[in-house]
């Protein structure tokens, strides 16, 4: 096994998060999927997802969403991370990834006044 397969799911991240609860809509391979945010960093994000949907690591996907509180989008495309069941729920991590300068400082900004 990986040693960073060992560390907890935290503890592997490279940025931090806040706590953010959001709609979020999601495309992969081309198919709408709609998702809740549990927590939002300028480098990431975990998802809540139907169960039914499993995605494998490495998926490119594009999420788009609505900061709450602001009248700001975000589009950014990812990978996932991790996915993984989590009681009537997928839970599935994802690192932001060619996504542009100006929507990650919006992130950035969101999370700093958030935090």
């Amino acid at each position: 096994m990986y040693p960073e397969r060992r560390r907890a799911e935290r503890e592997r991240r490279e940025c931090w998060r806040v706590p953010v609860v959001c709609a979020v809509r999601n495309t992969v391979g081309g198919r709408l999927h709609l998702g809740q945010s549990e927590d939002i960093g300028p480098g990431g994000i975990t998802l809540r997802r139907p169960r039914d949907v499993p995605m494998q690591p490495q998926t490119p996907i594009v999420l788009t969403f609505d900061l709450p509180g602001t009248k700001t989008t975000i589009d950014v495309t990812g990978l996932v991370v991790s996915d993984r069941k989590t009681g009537a729920f997928r839970r599935t991590g994802v690192r932001f990834v060619d996504s542009s300068s100006e929507q990650l400082a919006l992130l950035a900004e969101y999370c700093r006044r958030k935090s």
